[in-house]
């Protein structure tokens, strides 16, 4: 394929509410945004009056003329995209290629590497002005360029790591909320009512976080004293299938976490319940 001249930094590729990326904060600058593609002509002027910057594209071959590409989509639409993106005519050779604020998998990252391509991962997740990037060079360099032009502070985290990065949001959030809710229903079930019994799961949550941020582990209840097993054992007999089982390995898996108290370990992992054959 002959090479084409370069006639905008980035080109877009998308689906979705691409306003709700990043992409769509970045300066208006001239021909920083030129080329914008999506399944058709159609869906890509509605990405580009979205961001108010760039031009639609009837074909994600057009998309060679830019020396970045910024990919954006929801869940259930990113393999789509990804596919369209592949059979394009790009010449990937030095063209970076940067996942914008969308979860995808690392396998269709290494599709669009053994194309020859550099890739990124560029995520904004909750904390303001801080933006996540994993990714090798050049790509990791536009990345880095896209935070500053944001004006975002940007923690790079080991090449490859993004997944394990994403682990951690799923674990403080939706992994999360769940144990929220579950100890506020707790608490309706020995009387409170229901704003209570949420204000109360709150506060008792939020004060563990902040005394952790305090004092690390040390802060965690049986870092310096030995755990009452027994008294370990009647409150996990006290809460109802099936949360009762989760209760009792979240307690032991905190003495796995910081190699503590192995006895009461063991004398807890007893309780598992035995699969029936």
């Amino acid at each position: 394929m002959d090479n084409v001249a370069l006639t905008a930094e980035y080109g877009v590729i998308g689906a979705g509410a691409l306003s709700r990326s990043f992409i769509a904060q970045l300066p208006r600058k001239a021909r920083q945004i030129g080329p914008v593609a999506g399944v058709s002509l159609r869906v890509a002027s509605r990405l580009a009056n979205s961001l108010r910057a760039g031009h639609a594209v009837r074909s994600a071959d057009e998309l060679n003329a830019a020396s970045a590409i910024l990919f954006h989509a929801p869940p259930d639409q990113v393999d789509a995209i990804a596919a369209l993106l592949e059979k394009a005519r790009i010449e990937w050779k030095d063209k970076s290629l940067i996942f914008c604020d969308c979860e995808v998998s690392g396998a269709v990252m290494e599709r669009f590497r053994a194309l020859g391509a550099s890739t990124a991962v560029a995520l904004q997740f909750g904390i303001a002005d801080t933006i996540m990037l994993d990714g090798a060079p050049p790509a990791l360099a536009h990345a880095h360029r896209l935070a500053s032009e944001l004006r975002l502070k940007a923690i790079e985290v080991l090449p490859g790591t993004a997944g394990t990065f994403a682990a951690v949001l799923t674990l403080t959030n939706g992994a999360f909320t769940p144990l929220i809710g579950r100890a506020a229903s707790l608490l309706r079930s020995v009387g409170m009512r229901d704003k209570d019994a949420a204000h109360m799961a709150t506060t008792l949550f939020g004060r563990t976080i902040q005394e952790f941020h305090h004092s690390g582990k040390q802060s965690w209840t049986w870092h310096a004293r030995e755990p009452a097993t027994a008294q370990l054992e009647a409150e996990i007999a006290a809460i109802a299938e099936p949360f009762r089982d989760l209760f009792r390995r979240l307690i032991v898996a905190g003495f796995d976490e910081f190699d503590k108290h192995p006895e009461a370990a063991r004398v807890l992992r007893r309780q598992e319940p035995r699969i029936a054959e």
